[in-house]
């Protein structure tokens, strides 16, 4: 009996021909196949594959026949390809064609679409896509001073913005638009040139433009001062000195802890002072080892030969560190809220992002997210999958969440009795 089946081809045949459990020979049975198929199709006859590249041969089915006998199955079979359509049209830039689903422009106007089993033989029809877009180019092309401006459709063209293109919708033929390729020759002004060299943070104003460290360089233009009448350009060229002074980067620290702030400059410094008090009795201490139990942010200003100043700050942040605290033994069985696992915490902690639990063989009995620590309810009440753990050591591992957004994690073992 012939039965179709499916594969990840279009559709694919499967012959099955029960066997005789004759041993007698007999002269084979011949039968023959003969059909039309689409190219990404496959016939399975017996145990041969038939395809495009193999469209014909014989198959034996030994001692397949109702006698005993072979059989022997004659394939004769054609595959159509599929049907190629050519697309090829004019359109105006900015036109969009939608192909089979799929929309066409003038930034892509190349390709191919197959749509499947869109030919009148059932088979897939392939679409090769040619567009051509055109629109109306016109070139401008004109002299200006530096500094002097032309609007072209109403966008300004000037040295820093010599060249471009403006669309002119549906002024070009058929209705496409026009485009105007704008190419301006600048005539360049004479210019002078001003160098200087600045502390760090130190700026300076000309011609109501600021330049400091994040603007070094410019271009200013003075109106109608070159002979030509064009405008003059005022190069301008700073320097600033490179000075840095670092205390550190900020630091948390537990309350009683020792830290120590260890200025570091590149400068001679002329001057140091510091914000607040000097946690030493001189001013130009280079090491300073303290006892804080407050948060305190100490700023370092340092002046050069040159009166340059540069600072900077450090924070040190004092606070506890993040209590957890887990029970090393828990059963099911105590009274509420003894009988849950969960986890305590103190005030910094806000959530427990995750809590896993697992035996010692390494399967999950618990697994929660964003659960409240403090909250028996949401803890492990000593059930998996609806059965009642076995006694033994278990381990958690936690993902907890602090006050300010920060995570650290917290694992351990416990064990459950009963």
């Amino acid at each position: 009996m012939f039965r179709p089946i499916k594969f990840g081809l279009p559709i694919a045949i499967f012959l099955l021909i029960c066997q005789s459990a004759t041993a007698t020979v007999m002269p084979p049975d011949t039968a023959y196949v003969r059909d039309t198929f689409c190219s990404n199709q496959i016939l399975l006859i017996g145990n041969q594959l038939f395809d495009p590249s193999n469209p014909g041969g014989t198959v034996v089915l030994p001692g397949a026949a109702s006698d005993g006998s072979d059989s022997i199955i004659v394939v004769n079979l054609v595959f159509r390809q599929p049907v190629h359509v050519f697309l090829k049209q004019n359109l105006c830039i900015g036109d969009t064609l939608w192909v089979n689903g799929t929309a066409y422009h003038a930034g892509f106007y190349l390709g191919q679409e197959t749509v499947e089993g869109g030919a009148s033989n059932g088979c897939d029809s392939i679409i090769d896509i040619d567009l051509s877009f055109y629109p109306t180019v016109l070139n401008y092309n004109a002299t200006i001073c530096e500094g002097d401006t032309v609007y072209i459709n109403g966008n300004p063209y000037s040295a820093f913005h010599p060249q471009g293109e403006e669309v002119m919708p549906g002024e070009g033929v058929s209705g496409c638009d026009s485009i105007i390729r704008v190419n301006l020759e600048v005539i360049t002004p004479p210019y002078y040139i001003l160098r200087d060299t600045l502390c760090p943070d130190e700026f300076r104003m000309i011609n109501g433009h600021r330049y400091d460290r994040n603007t070094r360089t410019g271009l200013e233009i003075l109106k109608g001062a070159a002979s030509s009448g064009c405008d003059s350009l005022l190069y301008l060229d700073f320097n600033f000195r490179e000075l840095w002074v670092y205390l550190g980067e900020d630091k948390e620290i537990v309350q009683g802890d020792t830290v120590c702030i260890v200025p570091q400059y590149n400068l001679i410094p002329q001057t140091l002072e510091w914000s607040p008090a000097p946690p030493c009795a001189d001013p130009d201490c280079l090491t300073n080892c303290i006892q804080l139990l407050s948060s305190v942010k100490y700023t370092l200003k340092a002046t050069d030969i040159y009166g340059c100043t540069v600072s900077d700050e450090i924070l040190i942040s004092v606070s506890d560190k993040n209590r957890v605290f887990a029970p090393n033994v828990f059963n099911p069985d105590a009274s509420w809220p003894n009988n849950r696992f969960f986890l305590s915490a103190d005030n910094g902690v806000v959530s427990i992002k995750r809590l896993l639990i697992a035996d010692r063989w390494g399967e999950t009995m618990y697994d929660r997210e964003d659960i409240a620590p403090d909250d028996p309810d949401t803890g492990w009440d000593g059930m998996s999958r609806g059965k009642t753990a076995q006694i033994g050591v278990y381990t958690f591992w936690a993902l907890i969440e602090r006050l300010d957004g920060s995570k650290f994690t917290k694992a351990g073992t416990f064990s459950l009795v009963r």
